[in-house]
């Protein structure tokens, strides 16, 4: 079988490769920003409340720009949280618009269904997305990846972000006293 080599000119291998390449004012500034960042994962050890919902806002936004590099998507495992109060869906929907700014993801875990509905019943879950709740810490953490551009595919590098738990968050308040206070 004989093989033959093609043989283009230098310049119309060069155009063809920049063609081929998408620009940045293609692409969505979504795709953009959601290329190159991290996923910064936490669980709430406590429920959200009146009492932790404005703290779950300040310890969010504060890890961003800790977050090298920048945090894409932000997984916030509620799972100790039963019910959701008036404050604690506002905090949620306030914490979306803030990471939205950052062009970051917010994503939810919400393993109970009465905790679901009570998510859902003002609104919230479709203000925050009905695609960013999820029942599990990996289920989320797999649909993050799904939504970054290019290949959905679970590499070497990518097992140690889904075996890996996620980083504890504890916030006083919903009728315990803060340690702060006591001295």
């Amino acid at each position: 079988m004989q093989t033959r080599a093609l043989f283009a000119p230098a310049r119309l291998l060069a155009w063809r490769s920049v063609a081929a390449r998408p620009r940045m004012a293609d692409r969505s500034w979504h795709e953009a920003s959601l290329a190159p960042g991290q996923i910064v994962c936490l669980r709430l050890t406590g429920q959200l409340c009146a009492g932790t919902a404005d703290a779950l806002v300040d310890a969010v936004y504060a890890r961003l720009p800790a977050a090298m590099p920048p945090a894409r998507a932000v997984v916030i495992d509620l799972a100790a949280t039963p019910a959701f109060d008036d404050s604690a869906r506002a905090a949620l929907r306030s914490l979306r618009g803030l990471l939205s700014q950052s062009h970051a993801r917010l994503r939810l875990v919400v393993p109970g269904t009465q905790a679901r509905a009570a998510l859902s019943s003002d609104g919230t879950a479709t203000a925050i997305g009905l695609d960013a709740l999820h029942t599990s810490v990996r289920a989320a953490l797999l649909a993050e990846h799904a939504a970054a551009p290019g290949p959905a595919l679970v590499t070497p590098a990518m097992r140690p972000l889904l075996t890996q738990p996620p980083e504890l968050l504890r916030l006083a308040g919903c009728g315990r006293s803060s340690p702060r206070q006591a001295f």
